[in-house]
């Protein structure tokens, strides 16, 4: 049986992987002296967007493992930066949202992410970040 032609680099998915890791690292640069992990920081942008959520949704809207989110959820707890409320209908799916100090630790970090942000943009032209994004889309959408 003849071998593939299969060249690591060149595979999207490993370049998919290796590129969000890179920005993933530079975005961690900002929020690590606040002693926050990548799922920690994912989490709380999430939860900073509003009204309560449970952790499962929380894992639904971030695309990560739902135990991920739960063991995160729990440190964050633990530093009190989260807040989980009791639920009126099922005890399991208790509603978590931002308390007082992680919202304003979140206030601190939100701007410096931003402007983490602006400098991955500017190596991009509009127009290839237009297209970035209808491509990422895409890419989202798969079943």
């Amino acid at each position: 049986m003849p071998q593939p032609d299969f060249k690591l680099d060149d595979f999207l998915p490993y370049k998919l992987s290796i590129a969000a890791n890179a920005v993933s690292k530079r975005i961690a640069r900002t929020y690590a002296p606040y002693k926050l992990s990548p799922t920690q920081w994912r989490v709380m942008a999430v939860l900073a967007g509003g009204a309560p959520m449970t952790a499962g949704a929380v894992a639904d809207k971030t695309g990560m493992d739902k135990t991920t989110v739960s063991r995160a959820v729990a440190k964050m707890i633990d530093r009190r930066l989260v807040l989980r409320s009791a639920s009126q209908i099922d005890g399991r799916a208790a509603p978590l949202s931002l308390n007082t100090q992680g919202k304003a630790m979140f206030g601190i970090i939100a701007p410096k992410v931003l402007a983490q942000e602006e400098k991955l943009k500017a190596l991009f032209s509009d127009e290839q970040l237009n297209i970035f994004d209808v491509l990422l889309d895409r890419l989202k959408s798969l079943p």
